[in-house]
């Protein structure tokens, strides 16, 4: 019973059409974008869409919806729709998620959103692809944070992603309501939102329908409210009076029909506003109706256009009319409604496959109110949503499961598990999920439900019952409260560990974790002695998993004591990682890896090694999501180079999980700082603490900004609040061996340069004192047999910093410079420290050669801050001006690279011409400009212009 009848005639949206084409036009030329096109339900989005649909210049349509199944989303519905739709339009390869995802490492949701992305990326090579989620008011929550992924990673693919919204719906909870201002602020993405036809186009729309103008367009428009779908419903419907209101509107034509259309129709609201004709044939037959009975039931609605056949089955002229059906049904038309599809589901329908039956069964045995149905089912389906790595609906499934437990007596026989087993694995699909602090919660329920409300006694020798549970609830917690950066982690694997039985299986792993959580919470001696002993359970018990994980953290947390031992360690990790399939350890050990060599200084090899991390990503299919991690590592190791260009480059503040984009924050803070864009810091700092409020993150993250902050205090001449975040910052570490801490001997090299800007400074030479004093015996107290090559470096030079004889330390600050020859951050700070003491020692010529090489670096690096920090050095110790430009140099103080900046923008070229010419971005042109409009003190770029053919540079 195929639908022939004609599609509505388009009237009154030829502005928004025209803007999608121009959209679709863009994508070909520039790349992928997302439009959300939003409105009030029959407002006309769809047909809209449609009519885009047959225009577009795109080569290649896919169309999914989105199912409205009472909060019981199926996973990643549209889209699996979609995708199949494209896999039979050609192409080789697999459709994504066809199978089980893999999540043993927890990578297997990331490695399905990968394949998904670069299998549109290949649908869209040559003409381009349209990509339509139609409904994403009712999309899951997998649906919607692959939506997300997808706006946020397709790049230059031409693919135009288009997604239908109902705004009139989103009530305060509803989760698009956060959701849609954080899309509409990505790059790629714009809205385009549909009003209300005006007195005019309901006219012209009646008489389209109708042939003929309405009697009385004015009351036509009132009554309908501008609505596109009302006004179709009004001329619809029967003479005499209009009807009261829309739910009367939409079911005038419903209460129409025979009885036994009527009945057919609810039947059909109950699964939605959509069904195949299979599991509609299947349920009829539950409820006395054969096959032929069903087609006759069924023409009236159609005919009616109640209903629209499609080559699969029904679909609800509009999903209003669906929802408008379904609530005029009886409590007891619902229930039998929702308990026919569960039988049928049971017995099985034919083309259905297991995944989507389990689903839809729990849904409807939740709905029709059959409690141990629900139960049975609801775990049964979550199973599912495991396979195909739909954390957020497993999670809403097994919630369903414990709602449900205290009504059926026999529950933990029908899971097969007692309640504290399932809000474990509650609190476990938690931290798949993000949700760490309703892991928590879980994971303490659950213990609670095991009599355990503390920690254990240990003056209790008779273990406990349920020991392998207890630990498993002590471990995931501890995870949750790890990631979270709060107190409590420790001490729930310290209990993990003394109930745990000999020979369990989760121990190394646990032992992984102790160690790594020691390690983030700044306690590194610890943190190794735990790692070592979690490496021999590993091995002892044959974890290869775990022991690449502790290689990893052992490596990391030995560089600053044996860095040749380090290095060996994570080579180790890494291999045995990729040899076992443990794809999270291995990523994290090349990660580790580049951090360990830039740590030594190693800036170059560095860079090498995070680049092969971000190869190996791809090989893996993990690019979008977990190369963030890697490109932001290689603009560390490029910004260390003074690469300044380079590194921009490189970073995406919007790539990457919460605390990749945290860390890519500091990063630009710190760029922004040392080009003394101020305003630019304090939106990094900004972006920085709403992505990771201080309250509940680990305090080694803001280490890098308080850092920024005390240089930044310092610089504005605030010394009190510098010497404070100073003196703060020599607080944290490992108190026990600060030497083999790297975040100690880092901020111990920074509060030295800070003690030394203050010495130059009259009325702060008495405060600078007391700090100089502590740091003279923070430097005495370090071994004199350290290994670390950097840690060696930062014990010399925060010892010359703080000596009193000058010309000893300027002779010691200048024998450390060949040590940082490629760590180029490092070493201009350390020849500002050189000059100081050069200086302080009488010796001007020998400090105003450190300061011609700092401000050389600053014109290269556009680190303008450099040379305002060299300049008060000439000021504070009367040092002579620097040399008069050499031939080739740029004139008027410009580096090289602004120079021809603005030779070019001399010329009339626009930002983003200059920054083709240049291989440079728009952006960062745009920086240049402002520089060097700072320097020549214009306003304006036709005055720099005018400037530059001074300067003969035009």
């Amino acid at each position: 019973m195929q639908d022939d009848s004609p599609r509505p005639v388009f009237i009154g949206r030829d502005r928004q059409l025209a803007a999608l084409v121009e959209d679709a036009h863009r994508v070909r030329s520039e790349g992928a974008r997302a439009l959300l096109v939003c409105g009030d339900a029959g407002i006309g989005k769809t047909r809209l869409v449609d009519e885009y649909r047959d225009r577009t210049p795109l080569g290649r349509t896919a169309v999914g919806g989105c199912l409205e199944l009472g909060g019981d989303g199926i996973p990643f519905a549209p889209f699996t729709a979609l995708l199949r739709d494209l896999s039979r339009d050609g192409g080789a390869g697999p459709v994504p998620g066809a199978g089980p995802v893999p999540e043993a490492d927890g990578t297997g949701r990331a490695r399905l959103f990968e394949s998904v992305l670069t299998f549109l990326e290949e649908r869209a090579r040559g003409d381009g692809l349209l990509v339509v989620v139609e409904d994403l008011h009712w999309a899951d929550a997998s649906t919607r944070d692959l939506l997300v992924f997808l706006m946020s990673n397709l790049g230059e693919a031409p693919v135009h992603l288009v997604a239908t919204v109902r705004t009139d719906d989103l009530h305060r909870t509803h989760p698009l309501r956060r959701l849609l201002p954080q899309v509409e602020r990505l790059p790629r993405v714009s809205r385009l939102d549909l009003e209300p036809f005006s007195r005019d186009e309901v006219a012209a729309q009646a008489t389209a329908l109708r042939g003929a103008p309405p009697a009385d367009p004015d009351l036509l428009h009132e009554r309908s409210g501008g609505n596109p779908l009302f006004v179709e419903a009004f001329l619809d419907g029967p003479g005499g009076p209009l009807p009261d209101g829309p739910r009367e509107l939409l079911t005038s034509a419903v209460d129409r029909l025979p009885d036994d259309a009527r009945r057919v129709v609810g039947l059909i609201a109950a699964a939605g506003d959509r069904i195949g004709h299979t599991l509609l044939s299947a349920v009829a037959r539950r409820a006395g109706t054969g096959e032929e009975a069903l087609d006759a039931a069924l023409r009236p609605a159609v005919d009616a256009r109640v209903l629209r056949a499609t080559a699969e089955g029904y679909v609800f002229r509009h999903a209003l009319l669906a929802e408008a059906v379904y609530t005029d049904l009886l409590p007891g038309e619902r229930i039998r409604a929702h308990r026919r599809y569960a039988e049928a589901l049971q017995r099985g329908v034919p083309g259905l496959d297991e995944a989507g039956t389990a689903l839809q069964l729990a849904h409807h045995a939740h709905a029709a109110g059959d409690q141990p149905l629900a139960l049975s089912t609801a775990w049964a389906a979550a199973r599912h949503a495991a396979d195909a790595a739909a954390h957020p609906e497993r999670l809403v499934l097994l919630e369903r499961v414990l709602e449900l437990w205290d009504l059926v007596p026999d529950a933990a026989e029908r899971v097969g598990a007692p309640r504290a087993e399932v809000l474990r694995l509650a609190a476990a699909v938690c931290l798949l999920a993000g949700s760490l602090r309703r892991a928590v919660d879980y994971a303490t329920e659950g213990l609670e439900e095991l009599g355990v409300t503390g920690h254990h006694d240990p003056g209790v020798k008779e273990p406990p019952p349920h020991r392998a549970l207890i630990a498993g609830l002590r471990y995931v917690r501890a995870y949750a409260y790890k990631d979270l950066g709060s107190d409590g982690a420790l001490e729930d694997l310290a209990d993990a560990f003394v109930v745990m039985e000999r020979g369990d299986p989760h121990q190394a792993a646990a032992g992984a974790l102790l160690a790594s959580t020691f390690m983030v919470r700044g306690h590194p001696t610890r943190a190794r002695h735990s790692a070592e002993r979690a490496l021999r359970t590993a091995r002892e018990a044959g974890d290869r998993g775990s022991e690449a994980d502790v290689l990893v953290t052992l490596g990391s947390l030995t560089a600053q004591e044996d860095p040749d031992r380090a290095l060996r360690l994570l080579t180790e990790g890494i291999a045995l990682a990729r040899a076992t399939g443990y794809v999270h350890a291995e990523l994290r050990g090349w990660i580790n890896l580049s951090g360990v060599l830039s740590a030594e200084g190693r800036a170059a090899e560095s860079y090498d090694t995070a680049r092969r991390g971000l190869e190996r990503t791809g090989e893996l299919g993990l690019a979008r999501t977990q190369g963030p991690a890697f490109r932001l590592s290689m603009g560390l190791s490029r910004f260390y180079q003074l690469r300044v260009e380079e590194c921009e480059r490189l970073l995406d503040p919007s790539a990457g999980d919460r605390l990749i984009r945290a860390r890519t924050w500091t990063l630009i803070q710190q760029l922004a700082f040392y080009r003394q864009d101020a305003a630019g810091a304090d939106r990094a700092l900004e972006e920085f603490r709403r992505l990771l409020p201080e309250e509940s993150s680990s305090p080694p993250e803001y280490t890098p900004i308080r850092f920024t902050e005390m240089m930044r205090t310092a610089v504005e001449g605030r010394f009190d609040t510098a010497a404070d975040i100073a003196r703060r910052l020599l607080d944290e570490g490992d108190r026990d061996a600060p030497h083999l801490d790297g975040r100690y001997m880092s901020n111990l090299s920074s509060v030295a340069e800070v003690a030394d800007m203050m010495r130059d400074e009259p009325e702060w030479r008495e405060r600078a004192a007391d700090l100089t004093a502590v740091l003279r015996e923070a430097a005495a107290a370090l071994p004199r047999d350290m290994t670390h090559p950097v840690d060696r470096l930062v014990r010399d030079q925060v010892a010359a910093q703080s000596s009193q004889d000058a010309a000893a330390a300027s002779r010691t600050l200048e024998g450390l410079l060949p040590q940082v020859r490629e760590h180029r951050f490092h070493r201009v700070h350390l020849l500002l420290a050189a000059a100081r003491a050069a200086a302080r020692a009488g010796e001007p010529e020998r400090a105003a050669a450190h300061l011609e090489e700092v401000e050389g670096a600053a014109r290269e690096s556009g680190l303008t801050l450099f040379a305002e920090l060299a300049d008060r050095i000439r000021r504070a110790h009367g040092l002579p001006r620097p040399r008069t430009r050499a031939a080739g140099e740029a004139p008027a103080g410009l580096t090289q690279r602004e120079a021809e900046v603005l030779r070019l923008a001399a010329l009339g070229m626009t930002n983003r011409q200059i920054g083709e010419k240049l291989f440079i971005s728009a952006k960062t042109v745009s920086v240049h400009m402002s520089n060097l409009m700072g320097k020549l003190g214009v306003a304006n770029r036709g005055a720099a212009a005018a400037k530059a053919r001074d300067l003969n540079l035009g």
